[in-house]
């Protein structure tokens, strides 16, 4: 009966231990898992627990809280439901695998572009401004790349400067070929009348393929556009193939 006690207490005492672990034993597995992501501020435990300043690089990014589910361990993942609080509001389920990848689902983004874009450092001469709201059904990334991707994005009030370029709606896939692929068209009467795909091979090339059937909307810049487009029976049609890289240096 002694043992059967003695027992008993030791396993709760390690249940306790576990379960209190705290939230700074993460810092080195996000730290490996994703190099620029720096969480400072860190509170709580390993199962529940807050950030009070979250920065991606040189993007403060705000306030993140998690809640951890440790069933899922069971399958070999550790899964938590995370909430970041900043320039880009998300709610999400991430979980890390032990293969590395990095696995998130049913994020819902909303964000305000000029509170982002002051972020990106060409981004500012372009003076965006709108409103992002998405939902990612599925993302996975491992070592930084970006493997697949499955959501629909909506850009409302969308203005570079004096121009304003209206709504516009998004849908991000990734064929079976395992290109990423982001077909995006305007909605409503109003702005740009456009429709495209942005697509990312896996060899990092970028092909864009744009449409605007009324490039007389974009004024100063719509002779520019015509110059760089061809012109059809609906419209004018930019098409553009680059690297990542270039992608990377403008970010």
């Amino acid at each position: 009966m002694i043992k059967r006690l003695v027992a008993t207490a030791i396993a709760a005492y390690l249940v306790f231990l576990i379960v209190m672990l705290p939230a700074n034993l993460l810092l080195p597995l996000v730290s490996e898992q994703i190099p620029d992501l720096t969480l400072n501020g860190v509170e709580g435990t390993v199962w529940r627990g807050a950030a009070r300043s979250v920065a991606y690089g040189d993007i403060h990014a705000g306030e993140l809280e998690w809640k951890a589910r440790p069933l899922w361990l069971l399958l070999g993942q550790w899964n938590t439901a995370v909430q970041l609080d900043g320039p880009m509001n998300t709610r999400a389920d991430i979980g890390f695998s032990l293969t590395g990848k990095i696995n998130i689902s049913n994020a819902t983004i909303d964000a305000d572009l000029t509170a982002v874009s002051r972020y990106l450092p060409q981004a500012p001469v372009l003076a965006l401004r709108g409103e992002l709201s998405g939902l990612i059904e599925s993302l996975v990334v491992q070592k930084g790349d970006l493997l697949e991707i499955e959501g629909t994005f909506m850009l409302n009030n969308l203005a570079a400067g004096d121009l304003s370029l209206g709504d516009f709606s998004a849908e991000a896939a990734t064929p079976g070929d395992g290109t990423k692929r982001l077909d995006f068209n305007s909605v409503g009467r109003e702005g740009l009348d456009a429709e495209g795909e942005l697509s990312l091979d896996q060899q990092d090339k970028i092909t864009l393929d744009l449409l605007i059937r009324n490039p007389e909307h974009l004024g100063d810049l719509s002779g520019l556009f015509r110059k760089f487009s061809s012109e059809e029976q609906d419209g004018n049609r930019l098409r553009w193939t680059g690297d990542r890289a270039l992608l990377n240096n403008f970010l």
